[in-house]
């Protein structure tokens, strides 16, 4: 498949001479994809379902009855997860009598989610070929903002790599000589998991401690020694992959214009680019899908990321995979 402009340039890179340094940056879209591909496999139809992210929420408004946000899950408009989210919240806390804080509350639901998460076989069933073969190219280091086991090795174990504020800006699992971190958290720490306003500003909190940890080093570490996905994220080449990038996912954009004032007083050959994966929506889509792809584009523009623009999620599959050396 021809090849162009961005494209072009994110193959220069994952099939270069340092193409383990490229840092995919994965959300619930690469999980999508992932057990789509496993569900055409020979006997998928005789397994379970999976959890899509929407599904889950709802189930959580379900098991607590917040009725009023769960009438509102199946017509989320994008970039609305997070009011969704905290909407559940104010409902339980104003119920009478007041058994439980907002805290409390917003606690029982991230372990609900977690067990969910946990209780759900089929999707790392299903994505397992997908995933397998990903991992197979060979990256030093990938980023899930997901929350799930879907690219977990069975029996891998998750940990804090730094300590101090930055804590849970370090949260990976390694195997493989391979790191796989969690910026969002994951199940197996409830408590680690970022949904809702508050815990994006606590996880806010600890990228600034492990920004300026970072920004303090009087040179650049080997990549190798980085220890925490802040400091990977400013310093390696990024590539953003099934991730909606709405301005609601406010850890990303404050990492990207924090990595984009970090990397101005390098000459432009020195500073690491960062791909954006992105499907553009057809005319019959809703208007707010459209506006929110027109933010992305002009952010792109604004902080120097390439979109990797597509308008069909079979043919811009291809060309990712093309682009990147996996085979199809």
């Amino acid at each position: 498949m021809k090849l162009t402009n961005g494209w072009k340039k994110l193959q220069r890179i994952a099939q270069g001479p340092h193409a383990s340094e490229l840092v995919p940056v994965l959300g619930s879209g690469f999980v999508t994809q992932a057990v789509m591909e496993g569900s055409r496999q020979p006997g998928a139809a005789k397994r379970p379902p999976p959890v899509d992210w929407m599904a889950l929420l709802e189930g959580v408004a379900r098991e607590f009855a917040c009725h009023h946000a769960a009438s509102h899950v199946e017509n989320d408009v994008p970039g609305q997860t997070t009011l969704l989210w905290d909407a559940m919240v104010a409902e339980l806390t104003t119920r009478k009598p007041r058994t439980r804080s907002a805290y409390e509350w917003e606690a029982r639901m991230r372990r609900s989610v977690a067990r969910r998460l946990r209780e759900d076989q089929a999707t790392p069933e299903l994505a397992r070929g997908f995933v397998e073969s990903f991992l197979r190219l060979g990256w030093d280091d990938v980023l899930s903002f997901n929350f799930d086991r879907v690219l977990l090795s069975r029996g891998a174990k998750i940990a804090h790599g730094a300590k101090g504020p930055s804590r849970r800006a370090s949260l990976a699992a390694r195997a493989d000589q391979r790191s796989i971190w969690f910026p969002h958290g994951h199940m197996a720490d409830p408590e680690s998991i970022v949904l809702g306003a508050h815990a994006y500003g606590v996880r806010i909190a600890a990228m600034q401690a492990a920004f300026d940890a970072h920004a303090r080093l009087r040179a650049p570490r080997p990549t190798k020694a980085l220890a925490t996905w802040v400091a990977i994220a400013l310093e390696r080449p990024l590539l953003f992959v099934g991730l909606s990038l709405t301005r609601e996912e406010w850890t990303i954009w404050w990492l990207l214009t924090q990595r984009a004032r970090f990397l101005a007083r390098r000459a432009p050959a020195r500073r690491p680019p960062a791909f954006v994966f992105a499907r553009r929506p057809s005319s019959s889509e809703r208007l707010e899908a459209h506006a929110a792809f027109q933010t992305l584009a002009r952010a792109s523009e604004l902080l120097g990321l390439t979109l990797l623009e597509f308008s069909d999620f079979r043919a811009g599959w291809k060309k990712l995979r093309g682009a990147i050396g996996w085979p199809l």
